[in-house]
């Protein structure tokens, strides 16, 4: 019997989230914190501009390739063990809706 990947929800705080994610591409990666682009997503412990200690990566592929979603998150989890993946459009929309509610002081 194989092991599969399911999505699953747990609460996080967005800052700590942001200070210390990794976001990849097709073929790069950057910082959340920092937007430092041309991050070796593969390799990279920190961030080379920041210094921030990647804890999350996030990928944008696995939004723009749904067919391929949990091959890419088999190959993330077996080539980054040590980072949490999170799902890149949750944290977008999490990050925009906390952007509007700090715009409009609410």
């Amino acid at each position: 019997m194989g092991q599969h990947y399911l999505r699953t929800y747990k609460a996080f705080v967005l800052e700590e989230v942001k200070k210390n994610l990794l976001i990849i591409g097709d073929l790069t990666g950057n910082c959340a914190a920092c937007n430092e682009l041309g991050i070796n997503a593969y390799d990279a412990k920190a961030c080379p501009q920041c210094g921030t200690v990647f804890k999350y990566i996030a990928s944008r592929r696995l939004e723009t390739h749904p067919s391929e979603r949990f091959q890419l998150a088999r190959r993330l989890a077996e080539k980054r063990p040590d980072l949490l993946l999170i799902d890149y459009l949750d944290y977008q929309k999490a990050a925009g809706d906390k952007a509007a509610r700090d715009f409009f002081s609410l």
